[in-house]
């Protein structure tokens, strides 16, 4: 179950990342553009908690990158284990892997768009 959580939980995270750089670079207020997303079938926990701290890039710790980076082993390890094949929990495994290089391992899991935001040639946020 644990796995599972960390999985869906990354992966959300991922995909939020992605919405605020996509929402930001097309020139779409990314605040109000969650609040749209949170109100329809896109509503998730982490848009109710988390979406006006990542617009904000507000990352203080409340459950690590380097946390979410040993539970992912522990679904990749799941995984072989079941001997079932999770690409997108690898490609989740990976972008936090990421954010551990580039030094956000003490930030929060929500940091993750700070390496979206890198991969677009978007300004990282501090």
């Amino acid at each position: 179950m644990k796995a599972a959580n960390q999985l869906v939980v990354g992966g959300t995270y991922a995909l939020v990342a992605e919405a605020i750089v996509l929402l930001e670079a097309s020139g779409v207020d990314a605040g109000t553009g969650l609040d749209v997303l949170a109100g329809g079938l896109a509503a998730s926990r982490i848009l109710d908690l988390k979406r006006k701290t990542m617009v904000a890039r507000e990352f203080a710790p409340g459950f690590r990158i380097d946390l979410h980076h040993k539970d992912m082993g522990i679904v990749l390890s799941a995984a072989r284990e079941a001997e079932v094949a999770l690409p997108t929990a690898a490609l989740v495994a990976q972008l936090i892997s990421a954010a551990r290089q580039q030094g956000y391992g003490s930030l929060d899991h929500s940091a993750l768009l700070k390496v979206i935001e890198s991969f677009s040639g978007r300004k990282a946020s501090l």
